[in-house]
């Protein structure tokens, strides 16, 4: 969400007694994955102020740095200059090298995990929460969301149980038992992205398409595996399988453009050998 301001537009300057305004300007997922810099900006002396969508405004105000949140139309204080959230990387001079990802930066209310913990307490299965669908308005997004049929060969595993963490677009294929196997509807209940974080904490591993889910658990640090088309967006580089923004996640990637069946082919093995060495890790 692009926005003009008077105040000029932060170059990396001395911020020493400063008071800066960070604000996000893309989508979901861009905001969870850039909202790491505020600590990197706060360390540089200012105070810190951030503007954000309001799912996302109750989750962030648990990340280091930021002095002040609120979602977008909120009246702020005055500031002296201002910085969209994906311009961070370049004002300071991020590398491959250097990308910051110490985490988890995000954290989930520590009673909504331990409620969410109760409530999944009867399930012996390992359990995976699964998203398929991001935002249709997004120009790639027929590239990289995933019908849910797709996840069928992990429904298949003897031991697993699959939740549903989707919310809105994609829904509707739950609800038409699209998939053709069982999957528990956990998104549905989560409210906002707080919600959503809790639910997160209390599974053993997240699936999903390259959407804002994936952030959210990478940023909360625990173990998510991403389907990635054959040609991804930038940020997750080419010809690897783990990302330097989220060090508990492992990228699955087509080999053919278009073609996921082979994708969750190799998903649902290296879950079988996690499950046959006893249970292991998924990260």
């Amino acid at each position: 969400m692009a926005q003009a301001f008077r105040q000029p537009l932060w170059d990396g300057a001395d911020l020493q007694e400063r008071t800066i305004l960070l604000y996000a300007e893309q989508g979901l997922g861009d905001t969870l994955q850039f909202i790491r810099y505020a600590r990197l900006v706060k360390v540089r002396g200012a105070t810190v102020l951030v503007s954000c969508q309001e799912p996302l405004a109750r989750l962030l105000g648990t990340c280091a740095g930021i002095d002040r949140l609120g979602p977008f139309g909120a009246k702020m204080p005055p500031f002296d200059v201002q910085a969209p959230l994906l311009s961070l990387p370049r004002i300071l001079g991020t590398t491959l090298a250097t990308v910051p990802a110490d985490i988890p930066y995000l954290f989930a209310d520590e009673q909504l995990v331990a409620h969410w913990r109760r409530e999944l307490s009867p399930v012996e299965a390992f359990k995976i929460g699964i998203g398929w669908q991001g935002n249709p308005k997004y120009r790639g997004d027929r590239q990289r969301s995933i019908p849910l049929a797709q996840f069928a060969p992990l429904a298949r595993l003897d031991g697993v149980q699959l939740f549903s963490l989707q919310k809105g677009p994609g829904t509707e294929q739950l609800h038409q038992g699209a998939g053709g196997f069982p999957v528990t509807d956990l998104g549905s209940r989560a409210g906002d992205f707080m919600d959503a974080a809790a639910v997160i904490r209390s599974l053993d591993l997240i699936m999903t398409a390259d959407t804002a889910l994936a952030h959210l658990a990478g940023a909360l640090g625990v173990p998510v595996w991403v389907a990635l088309p054959f040609a991804p967006e930038w940020r997750w580089l080419l010809q690897r399988e783990d990302s330097p923004w989220y060090p508990t996640m492992r990228l699955f990637r087509q080999t053919e453009p278009g073609q996921w069946q082979g994708v969750f082919e190799r998903m649902a093995r290296a879950v079988g050998k996690m499950l046959a060495a006893g249970g292991g890790t998924a990260r």
